[in-house]
C-alpha cells in the first residue's frame, strides 16, 4: 500500500512536470498554450483516476491462488457488490463502504446523543445535475454551434470542464447513515475552444459553491448555499477580435430541492439570489432552475451499462426571463465501489452563451461529451 501511494505520488508530480514541459514547448513553437495545457492537464487527471483502478484491479488478479492476502481479500469482498444504476437521489451508506477509502477521509467520529460525524464522505446527499451545462465536473465534449450571436466565434469548438462537488463532512444518527446533514465544497472550470481559430480560447468561467445539504428521507433533499462565477474572456480571442472583458462576476444564495418521485424519475428546482453583482449596470440578480432525469431500470453488459435521459431549463431575470434549455441522452457505466460514475452523452442546448462574459449573446449547438462524474 505505501509503494502504491508514493507510486500515485511520483506519477502526479510526473504529471505537472510534463504540463509544464507542454505548456513551454507551445510558447515557442507559436501553438496555442492554453487549450493544450488544459487538455492535457484534463487526460493527465483522467490517469490519475484511472491508473489507481487498474492498479488495484490488476493486483486482484495476479495474486497467487490458494494465498490470498488480506488486501485481497477486501477487494475480492467489495467486487461481489451487485453493480446497479446510482440512485437518484444520493448515494447510499453501502456505496462509502466499498470506497475503499483509508485515512482521514470518509472515517466516522461518534458525537454525543447519538450523532456521528464522517470526515470526508463518499457520496452526496443532494444530486448532481446531470445536464447542468455548467455544472463542475470532468468532461470534454465537441460541439457544432447551429447558430452563434458571438462575434467572430467559429462554430465547431471543443468544450473542456474540470471540477467536482465533494463532501467535507456529514452528521447522521446512529444507524442511519443514509440520512442526515452534509457540507460539501465545489469548484470548477468551464472554458470553449474555437477550432476554427486555432483552437483559440473564447473564453472561461471559474466558480465555486459552498453549500449544506439535508437528507431526511430517501427521495427528497434540500440544498442552500453560495455560489460565485468569475467570468473571463479568453487572451487569444481578445487579442484577435479586441473584445473586452465587461467584468462578469455574480455571488449568490441559492436554495434547491430534489425529489425523486420514482426509482426512475427525479426532478429538482432551484432558485438564487445574487447579493454581489460585479457590473450593475448590465447584470440583474435573480436565477431560477428546475429539471426531470431519467435513469432506465435496464441495463447492459451483464449489469454493468445503463442508460439515461434528463432535461435542464434555467432562466435569468438579466436576460428577461428568457429560457435556456439543455436535453441530454447517453450511456452510463457506474463503478458502484468507486463512487463515480462515466458517461457518454448527446447534447443539446439552445440557450444564452455559457461564458458569463458573453451572457446576452445566445447560441445553439448539439454536442457529443465524456463525462467523468466525481
Amino acid at each position: 500500500m505505501r509503494h502504491r501511494i508514493l507510486q500515485n505520488s511520483l506519477f502526479c508530480k510526473s504529471c505537472s512536470c510534463i504540463i509544464l514541459t507542454l505548456s513551454n514547448w507551445s510558447d515557442k513553437s507559436g501553438l496555442n498554450h492554453s487549450f493544450l495545457t488544459f487538455l492535457t492537464g484534463f487526460v493527465l487527471c483522467f490517469l490519475c483516476l484511472a491508473v489507481p483502478i487498474l492498479t488495484e484491479s490488476q493486483a486482484g488478479m495476479i495474486e497467487p491462488p490458494g494465498t490470498p492476502s488480506q488486501e485481497s481479500l477486501a477487494i475480492s469482498a467489495t467486487n461481489t457488490v451487485e453493480v446497479t444504476a446510482p440512485n437518484l437521489h444520493h448515494n447510499k451508506s453501502e456505496m462509502q463502504e466499498d470506497t475503499g477509502l483509508r485515512g482521514a477521509w470518509n472515517q466516522t467520529i461518534a458525537l454525543k446523543k447519538g450523532w456521528n460525524m464522517v470526515l470526508g464522505p463518499a457520496g452526496d446527499f443532494y444530486p448532481k445535475y446531470l445536464a447542468d451545462p455548467r455544472r463542475p465536473t470532468f468532461s470534454i465534449a465537441t460541439m457544432y454551434f447551429s447558430e452563434t450571436e458571438i462575434d467572430a466565434a467559429g462554430r465547431p469548438r471543443v468544450g473542456l470542464r474540470m471540477g467536482t462537488r465533494f463532501g467535507l463532512l456529514r452528521f447522521h444518527k446512529d444507524g442511519d447513515p443514509e440520512h442526515g446533514f452534509q457540507l460539501d465544497l465545489g469548484a470548477g472550470f468551464l472554458g470553449q475552444f474555437d477550432m476554427a481559430n486555432s483552437l483559440d480560447n473564447i473564453g472561461w468561467d471559474g466558480v465555486y459553491s459552498l453549500g449544506i445539504a439535508w437528507a431526511p428521507r430517501d427521495s427528497f433533499a434540500i440544498r442552500v448555499g453560495s455560489f460565485h462565477d468569475s467570468s473571463h474572456v479568453g487572451d487569444e480571442y481578445a487579442e484577435r477580435t479586441g473584445r473586452r472583458r465587461i467584468s462578469y462576476t455574480r455571488e449568490e444564495a441559492l436554495l434547491g430541492l430534489s425529489w425523486a418521485f420514482t426509482k426512475k424519475y427525479r426532478a429538482y428546482a432551484e432558485g438564487a439570489y445574487a447579493y454581489t453583482l460585479r457590473n450593475r449596470e448590465l447584470m440583474e440578480p435573480v436565477r431560477v432552475q428546475c429539471g426531470l432525469e431519467y435513469m432506465s431500470p435496464e441495463s447492459f453488459w451483464k449489469g454493468r451499462l445503463g442508460w439515461y435521459a434528463a432535461a435542464d431549463v434555467s432562466s435569468y431575470e438579466e436576460n428577461d426571463w428568457d429560457t435556456n434549455t439543455t436535453i441530454q441522452a447517453g450511456l452510463l457505466y457506474p463503478l458502484r465501489n468507486l463512487s463515480r460514475t462515466w458517461r457518454l452523452g448527446i447534447e443539446y442546448y439552445d440557450g444564452r452563451s455559457h461564458i458569463g462574459e458573453f451572457f446576452q449573446k445566445r447560441e445553439e449547438y448539439i454536442s457529443i461529451g465524456f463525462y467523468v462524474d466525481l
